[in-house]
């Protein structure tokens, strides 16, 4: 028996039937279930009046007011230079200390290298000396 012979034919058609009404499903919830932006009325938009200032004069009065609210003092801004230049100083010895690894961890990984190679060379040479003292130890032998 054909395991292929057990599937009938059209289940292709069908799952793809079953995959169009499910879009179909999810379009139609995803667009009913939408609320619509809320709109602004013309008679929600006009506002009493309030008892807001409305000449220039006290326009500019309240703007300076702000701005010497908002302006920090002198001894604010001397703590917060402060602050930072002590935290200046202390990222820069951060840095300091840093390069100074970087710099050790460069010349360790020279000498490493260095030693690899010595040691290549020694390895060499032994191997080479090795192999000579066979070949007349052979030649002896003949």
């Amino acid at each position: 028996m054909n395991p292929s012979s057990l599937v009938p034919s059209s289940s292709k058609p069908l799952v793809c039937k079953n995959l169009g009404y499910a879009i179909a499903t999810v379009m139609l919830v995803a667009t009913t279930s939408v609320q619509a932006a809320p709109t602004v009325t013309a008679a929600a938009a006009v506002s009493e009046p309030d008892n807001t200032p409305t000449t220039v004069e006290s326009l500019s009065e309240t703007n300076n007011t702000l701005a010497t609210q908002r302006q920090p003092s002198d001894a604010a801004l001397s703590a917060a230079n402060q602050k930072l230049l002590s935290q200046n100083a202390q990222l820069q010895r951060q840095v300091n200390d840093l390069q100074t690894q970087v710099n050790v961890l460069v010349y360790e990984s020279k000498g490493q290298l260095f030693l690899y190679g010595a040691f290549t060379v020694v390895i060499s040479l032994l191997v080479g000396i090795f192999v000579s003292w066979l070949v007349f130890v052979r030649r002896e032998r003949w």
